[in-house]
């Protein structure tokens, strides 16, 4: 169990939302498809209200409780994380920051090497259910969009907590000539709870913000710089390991609006993977990774009297040196003085989009298709249609039916060690995907039901073989996942005719069923999921300078691991997460709180 964390910080320039919610709880509108037009599938979006005053420190801690969304940290303040969404594994998540794809071809372990912290982050958009046509590879479960503010506010952050834990950080805003600039820079370390998850982890990033005629122009530049211990993170048999990540990332985007609107994303993500299994003999097993991904993303956007049309070409290269993933290399290349990558791989994808969007009085349609060409796997289509119609003024019923699908990683398909073993023959895994609910604004709350079924096939894990010693990646056949939603935003004092400091109540429930259990062997992730999931927020404004927020998360998880010393498999008991904070507007723009979570 980790200890409870006590933080203080103190704040310049910079102050909390103390700002009640709408009595009318008004919907935030969110756009999801490829012409910016609202569609039927509902997404869950944590507002700049939401994000200022919860009682956490990373995006990671503030999607602990976002809907049917399941967070697997290892160590924290975002040292690593797996991420996934309606039962699905980490690799099935698309990632993006400013709608620029993120994720790690090596490993969905890294994907959440983000460049920003939560300081300049505007919103978080989730949308659970696949969305291939959409957007493209790893997007089968769903996809998280990052979007982060045109005006950061000009701040210092310094805090402390227990087991030596040290965090700093600078953001910066200024606008020049209509221009507007953010440069944030982040440093945070630790000893750990445990000993061997001591980490170091600093940030830099940069945004450059501009419109000019009717051409709107995005800029972004982040660097992430991660060393951790990472005890027990991948084996139990050699518990001591450690890590050291580095990311550079940076992206421009064009769109210029009119009658035909032209989008144009360009962008490149490199990635540095250190592992060291024997952290006080690293030459015993050291391996070594650099991943590079280049991407581009064009759409012409007709607007329609009814709607809009849509084509699309999206055109994604990634490749990896290693030590231990991929081919041999011809030549070998020099990674420092005794060690060298001599393997190798890359991948070139194009993906074809088309997409007509309909809107008639009470009815919203939205369909398309995504032809997708890979250099290894050959082409697949994946067709979508999502609707939406208003029953009446405050209640919409909305459906959705699409495929997903993912490729395999490098990992998965080359990587192979005493204890696993890729399979360069693994194929791709696909799903049909299937949603119906109720959205109901009324006066008292904003509710979302959700009912979704989704069947895949040749689905991607690791599993281990009853009497086999080596978990190995393999398609696993079909597998059915059914479950349902429940995301409510209560005004309490209308209910109650009370006049109580509570600013905001939220609850939202989600439960995933899988059709298929493991008899005679055991899986790594994809039949170790995420049951049910129960989320609550509450917070108070007790006076105009004293403001409390509240969190609690119950989780309850399929599956089980494999205790060390026995051997035996032990089930995982149901849990529950807590985190509050009380916060203190001393003067002018400066807060001082108090956070404690477990």
């Amino acid at each position: 169990m980790k200890k409870i964390l006590y933080v203080i910080l103190l704040f310049s320039s910079h102050l909390f939302s103390q700002e009640l919610i709408n009595d009318t709880l008004n919907e935030v509108s969110v756009i999801s498809s490829r012409a910016n037009f609202q569609i039927g599938t509902e997404i869950n979006v944590i507002s700049l209200e939401e994000i200022n005053n919860a009682p956490v420190q990373t995006i990671e801690d503030l999607l602990e409780y976002a809907v049917n969304v399941d967070i697997r940290q290892r160590g924290m303040q975002g040292v690593q994380s797996d991420i996934s969404i309606r039962g699905g594994t980490f690799e099935q998540v698309l990632v993006m920051l400013n709608g620029i794809k993120l994720n790690d071809p090596q490993t969905g372990h890294h994907t959440m090497d983000l460049p920003v912290s939560i300081e300049q982050v505007e919103r978080i958009e989730v949308i659970t259910g696949g969305a291939t046509r959409v957007f493209g590879n790893y997007a089968y479960t769903g996809a998280i969009n990052i979007v982060t503010k045109s005006d950061l506010d000009n701040s210092v952050l310094i805090s402390a907590g227990e087991n030596n834990f040290m965090s700093g950080e600078i953001n910066y805003h200024t606008t020049h000539n209509k221009i507007k600039h953010n440069i944030s820079i982040s440093n945070k370390k630790s000893d750990g709870y445990v000993p061997g998850m001591d980490y170091k982890i600093e940030n830099y990033y940069y945004q450059l913000k501009a419109k000019i005629s009717n051409v709107n122009s995005l800029l972004n530049f982040g660097y992430t710089n991660k060393e951790f211990g990472a005890y027990s993170f991948y084996t139990p048999v050699y518990p001591d390991q450690f890590e050291k990540t580095k990311t550079l990332f940076t992206s421009l985007q064009f769109r210029k609006e009119g009658d035909i609107t032209l989008d144009q994303k360009m962008y490149w993500r490199h990635h540095t993977d250190e592992f060291i299994l024997f952290r006080d003999n690293p030459s015993l097993y050291h391996n070594f990774h650099e991943t590079n991904v280049f991407g581009m993303d064009f759409n012409v956007i007709q607007k329609t009297k009814t709607g809009t049309n849509v084509i699309g070409m999206e055109i994604r290269t990634d490749n990896i040196l290693s030590n231990r993933l991929g081919l041999d290399l011809d030549d070998k290349i020099m990674i420092d003085s005794v060690n060298y990558y001599d393997k190798g791989a890359s991948t070139t994808i194009t993906n074809l989009f088309a997409e007509k969007n309909i809107r008639l009085n009470k009815l919203m349609i939205s369909s398309g298709f995504m032809m997708n060409i890979d250099s290894k796997y050959g082409s697949e289509y994946f067709p979508g249609l999502d609707i939406s119609y208003n029953l009446t003024e405050k209640v919409r019923f909305f459906t959705s039916f699409n495929r997903s699908m993912r490729t395999p990683n490098y990992t998965e398909l080359y990587y192979s060690s005493p204890t696993n073993q890729g399979n360069s023959n693994l194929r791709s895994e696909f799903s049909t995907n299937q949603e119906f609910g109720l959205r109901w604004n009324g006066d008292l709350h904003n509710s979302v039901f959700t009912y979704y079924n989704r069947k895949g096939n040749d689905m991607i894990d690791w599993v281990l073989v009853s009497g086999d010693s080596i978990w190995r990646a393999q398609n696993f056949g079909k597998v059915t996942v059914r479950g349902y939603e429940l995301n409510t935003k209560i005004d309490i004092n209308k209910i109650l005719s009370l006049k109580l400091p509570i600013s905001h109540l939220s609850i939202n429930y989600s439960v995933n069923e899988l059709d298929t259990s493991s008899v005679g062997f055991q899986s790594a992730y994809l039949l170790d999921y995420l049951s049910s999931k129960a989320a609550f927020s509450l917070s108070q404004n007790i006076s105009q300078k004293i403001r409390i927020d509240w969190r609690a998360c119950y989780q309850d998880r399929e599956g089980g691991f494999q205790e060390f010393d026995s051997g035996d498999e032990i089930e995982y008991l149901p849990f529950w997460l807590f985190s509050s904070r009380i916060s203190y507007n001393l003067f002018n723009k400066n807060t001082l709180f108090l956070e404690v979570n477990n």
